[in-house]
């Protein structure tokens, strides 16, 4: 079953639903705030953004569209657009306070409201607070949301609506503030929800491009967001499959420490050989497969309980409490996945601008071959996805390039069953997809999602102009 929705009837009725909700709740001040945000899937890369990896990202015919405006009064009122109801939740201004608030309180109070579903933009208003993004409050908000996503999809949508938020808020107050803060504002903002700090889904969700390029963004050592170009007729698709055992967020929790604890014993056997004179600088990016292989692979354990780590290397930063002194860890999977996988996209990149200067198809089924190594390494490294999945990759991968289906693999979000897939956008390529859905389903016995299209991200939204609001004739 393909999910799909048509943005300019959505965003005329979101622009509706604006002018109704400032009937009830006026413009203190104008103009009116309006911003769109896409779903987000990983391409290549995904997880192991933290090791100073490359990472692949893409957005999809998905999204959180808000719109915020400053009322008069004490609280910052949201209003959730679902299923043709409304949604609300009313909080005071000083529930806000990064000084007076913690971001616990401010979940409590969501959850005692039975809005769960505000928390994103509510933590990400107190975080752009606490950080100086925006000015203090002098007067109450509305900040009005509407999503497209079905209830069993994910697509990374707590990061997509705190980019929606953000870019809100400084489209409305006229914040300098670059992609990269905004970015990190809503890594913070979301990282007490899911224990997770990820930058690669909120800034794509600012800056993905409206022609369906990919995204190569890569955080440490410094800095790097470029677009990289899909060759003529190539397109990102995804699916959603349901797993009957869900990888769970402690799961992926547990991949990022065992990680970090993998690099922080390479950077201690780098000190032992002579290799490196600062551990804070080694990251797993940076060690070739060869290298892995020939000095370090046999002098990891594969296994270590958190509290044989803790007694000999001490806790880990960033991460502090979050690991359990009795439980094993898999130290040395996880670290290999993290040195494959940086290998896999720098490798991945090169086929696709090889495919795309020279027409090649070969480049491209090597471009597959990546994805398909890399769904494995998911599951056999990290425990991420499940028999589900593979299914759907199983099937995917039986129809071949010849059919238009390069490549498929699982993302970091969804609980393991959300898949991207590299394939041709003509009609025979369509086809196999639906088929290959079909085997999946039936082995499955549960219906199957797609999801195609991209959308360009908040930075790329000009918004509809909104006549006859008084005081508030346009939005910015």
């Amino acid at each position: 079953m393909t999910y799909s929705d048509d943005f300019s009837t959505s965003l005329s009725r979101f622009s509706a639903l604006v002018k109704d909700t400032i009937a009830s709740y006026p413009c203190a001040r104008s103009p009116v705030a309006m911003t769109r945000s896409p779903g987000v899937v990983d391409v290549m890369g995904g997880i192991v953004e933290d090791s100073g990896s490359l990472v692949l990202t893409a957005t999809l015919g998905l999204a959180v569209t808000a719109s915020i405006w400053r009322v008069d009064g004490g609280h910052v009122h949201l209003r959730r657009a679902a299923d043709g109801a409304k949604n609300g939740c009313d909080l005071p201004i000083a529930a806000f306070d990064p000084s007076g608030s913690a971001p616990e309180g401010l979940s409590a109070l969501c959850r005692e409201a039975g809005a769960e579903w505000a928390l994103p933009s509510c933590l990400t208003l107190r975080q752009a607070l606490k950080d100086g993004v925006i000015p203090g409050l002098d007067l109450g908000l509305m900040i009005l949301l509407h999503s497209d996503f079905p209830p069993d999809a994910d697509f990374s949508e707590s990061w997509v609506q705190a980019a929606a938020t953000i870019d809100g808020l400084c489209r409305l107050f006229g914040a300098p503030a670059d992609r990269l803060q905004r970015s990190r504002v809503c890594a913070e903002a979301v990282a007490p929800l899911t224990n997770l700090y990820n930058l690669r889904a909120p800034i794509t969700a600012l800056c993905g491009s409206p022609d369906g390029s990919l995204l190569q963004l890569r955080f440490q050592p410094k800095m790097m967001c470029q677009s990289l170009e899909l060759p003529a007729g190539v397109i990102v698709s995804a699916a959603r499959t349901h797993l009957a055992r869900p990888t769970t967020r402690r799961r992926m929790v547990d991949t990022r420490m065992c990680a970090e604890m993998g690099r922080r014993m390479i950077a201690q056997l780098q000190q032992h050989d002579g290799a490196r004179s600062d551990p804070a600088a080694v990251r797993l990016a940076t060690i070739t497969p060869a290298e892995y292989v020939n000095q370090y692979r046999d002098r990891l354990p594969s296994r270590i309980t958190g509290e044989a780590f803790v007694a000999k290397f001490g806790t880990l930063r960033g991460i502090d409490g979050q690991l359990n002194p009795e439980n094993t860890y898999k130290i040395r999977s996880r670290a290999e996945h993290h040195i494959y996988e940086n290998n896999r996209v720098h490798e991945f990149a090169t086929c696709i601008v090889r495919a795309r200067r020279n027409a090649s198809p070969e480049a491209l089924a090597r471009a597959g071959k990546l994805m398909y190594a890399s769904h494995w390494s998911h599951s056999q490294r990290c425990g991420i996805g499940g028999m589900e999945a593979d299914q759907l990759v199983t099937a995917i991968r039986s129809h071949g390039p010849e059919a238009g289906l390069f490549g498929a693999k699982v993302t970091g979000g969804g609980e393991g069953g959300e898949i991207v897939v590299l394939m041709r956008d003509d009609e025979r390529a369509h086809i196999a997809l639906a088929e290959a859905v079909a085997t999946a389903e039936a082995a499955a016995d549960h219906t199957i999602l797609t999801f195609g299209g991209a959308v360009g991200g908040a930075e790329f939204f000009q918004p509809p102009k909104l006549d006859g609001i008084l005081g508030s004739p346009s939005a910015v």
